[in-house]
């Protein structure tokens, strides 16, 4: 026997009868609001993977194996992350260095760290320049996506429009 829920134990259908009894509705557009707020979680997010690929290209070859798997590991998450972002961007957008960026993930999956003695020290190395490589492509495609002002300010003298000489 299917369970029945009652509407008066729904969150949704409590708030829309509170509305519906006190006749105040308000509407916000979230849009603007939601695309703050990712903006500043993919900034953290950048941030933090410009942090760890220093932290890796600072790495001498002499530390020991654990510290680079470590590093590594973490570069990996990272940079899977940051994959994720730049195929959200269509392709027509995501320019050379977005479609080269991707193209170089694909082969550091698939390759690997090379066997010698400095496979995974360079395998690390890779991938905390690759981070450095995608983030670039994620911030100039932010930059590119945010509408511009329709006047310039010029300090001392009155707005400059767009199609002035």
């Amino acid at each position: 026997m299917d369970a029945v829920q009652s509407p008066s134990h729904s969150n949704v259908d409590d708030e829309v009868r509170h509305d519906r009894l006190t006749g105040h509705t308000i509407e916000v557009p979230l849009g603007p609001l939601l695309s703050q707020a990712a903006t500043t979680v993919e900034e953290h997010a950048e941030t933090e993977a410009e942090r760890i690929a220093a932290a890796a290209l600072a790495l001498p070859h002499t530390h020991g194996a654990m510290a680079i798997a470590s590093m590594t590991d973490r570069l990996l998450t990272r940079v899977g992350g940051l994959a994720a972002g730049i195929e959200h961007i269509p392709v027509c957008r995501r320019g050379v260095r977005g479609v080269a960026a991707l193209a170089k993930w694909q082969t550091l999956q698939d390759r690997g760290p090379a066997p010698d003695p400095l496979g995974k020290w360079s395998h690390m190395r890779e991938l905390a320049h690759l981070s450095h490589d995608m983030v670039r492509v994620l911030q100039e495609h932010r930059a590119a996506e945010q509408p511009r002002g329709a006047f310039v300010g010029r300090p001392g003298m009155p707005p400059l429009t767009p199609g002035a000489p």
